[in-house]
């Protein structure tokens, strides 16, 4: 397929996989997976989209939930304007809840959307019921990882570059396809980067010059930290900050897996969240589900 038949596939595919409402705090994308009374948001990391929320979210889908994947801001078709800190990004999830009429939700958050998440649980209490962080950024670090510094410069080259490598993975025997499971479909949801550049930009600026550090023990909803010691964009120092800091937390270290732990061992994990979000879902919700 030429570049510019795959770029207007792929638009197609993203436009019709989402929906965009408009909240008090501007509009926002999002998607759902499931029908269930109790609600999770999942919070991408950088880059990503809600496209990439949606991968974790069939990792998990389970009848007792509804994951609703969102695109932060800059991200896809939310605005920069929607919320350029993590603080309005947190205050964004909340306006979505109030136009799905949903009172409360869980957060699992990947990577870079961890900031918003906390501050979803910090400035929100009341709407929040859960708190998942999977490789997730808790702290400022003093400059990005050097491997990201390099993949925002290639993939934000050119779209072209996503298309090579969309076009490349037709030559990937099967048997690897099957071994390489979810990261496949995590470097998918970095194509058409022209869409997420606006974001990931933002997030270089908010999470690696702005962040403070949160006070992470005000958080009094129950949390899950998961990580990989062998994490070269997060170290594990941050996780073991929250873990040890947010009162109600546990955490799970996943020896020598690296930032990408979830979708390598994600037959592993996803067991072990819905366990968490099931024995922490609001009374009558998860319990009572078919």
């Amino acid at each position: 397929m030429g570049f510019t038949a795959w770029k207007k596939a792929t638009l197609d595919r993203l436009h019709a996989g989402s929906v965009v409402t408009q909240t008090a705090r501007g509009a926002l994308e999002y998607a759902a997976v499931g029908t269930g009374p109790a609600a999770v948001l999942v919070i991408h990391g950088r880059p990503g989209g809600y496209d990439q929320g949606l991968v974790i979210a069939r990792a998990l889908s389970d009848p007792q939930f509804r994951f609703i994947a969102v695109s932060r801001p800059g991200y896809l078709r939310t605005p920069l304007e929607t919320g350029r800190s993590p603080e309005d990004q947190a205050d964004a999830f909340a306006a979505l809840l109030d136009v799905l009429g949903l009172p409360q939700a869980a957060v699992v958050a990947l990577s870079a959307g961890g900031p918003s998440a906390l501050q979803f649980a910090l400035r929100h209490p009341g709407r929040c019921w859960g708190v998942v962080l999977v490789s997730a950024l808790t702290q400022r670090r003093i400059r990005p990882a050097l491997r990201a510094r390099i993949m925002h410069s290639v993939w934000g080259s050119s779209d072209a570059v996503g298309w090579l490598c969309s076009g490349l993975t037709g030559f990937i025997p099967p048997r690897i396809v099957r071994r390489m499971g979810l990261r496949l479909e995590l470097v998918q949801t970095l194509f058409l980067y022209s869409l997420r550049r606006g974001g990931s930009s933002n997030d270089l600026f908010q999470l690696f010059t702005q962040l403070p550090r949160y006070p992470l023990s005000e958080i009094r909803k129950p949390a899950l930290v998961i990580h990989g010691t062998a994490d070269r964009f997060v170290p594990l120092s941050q996780a073991e900050f929250a873990a040890g800091t947010i009162p109600q937390a546990q955490m799970i270290r996943i020896p020598g897996a690296g930032h990408d732990v979830f979708f390598v061992q994600h037959q592993r994990l996803a067991p072990q969240v819905l366990g968490f979000l099931k024995a922490h879902a609001p009374t009558g919700l998860a319990a009572g589900a078919a």
